[in-house]
């Protein structure tokens, strides 16, 4: 008895081409990769994603951090988001 199915998803053509060139790279059929990340989803009933900044949001984000080094009297501090919420409005 046949237990395999196929599931039909949209994603970008040259997503789907980069991520087939690395499994081929490391030997292994692109859906022995999203059969993994399945299983892995299932048993622990989360999605973890691991996010690595590009490099010029990290520059940005520096350039942002001086700023706010250089002038603190620019920018309000908030010791618990529950000010952070008073402040915006939103609570």
């Amino acid at each position: 008895m046949n237990t395999k199915t196929t599931i039909t998803i949209k994603t970008d053509k040259k997503l789907r081409d980069a991520a087939k060139r690395t499994a081929m790279k490391l030997g292994i059929p692109l859906s022995t990769v999203m059969n993994a990340q399945l299983a892995q989803f299932v048993s622990e009933g989360r999605f973890e994603v691991s996010l690595t900044p590009r490099p010029e949001r990290v520059r940005a984000w520096e350039r942002i951090s001086e700023e706010m080094d250089q002038h603190p009297e620019r920018y309000k501090v908030f010791t618990n988001a529950d000010d952070l919420l008073v402040d915006l409005g939103l609570a």
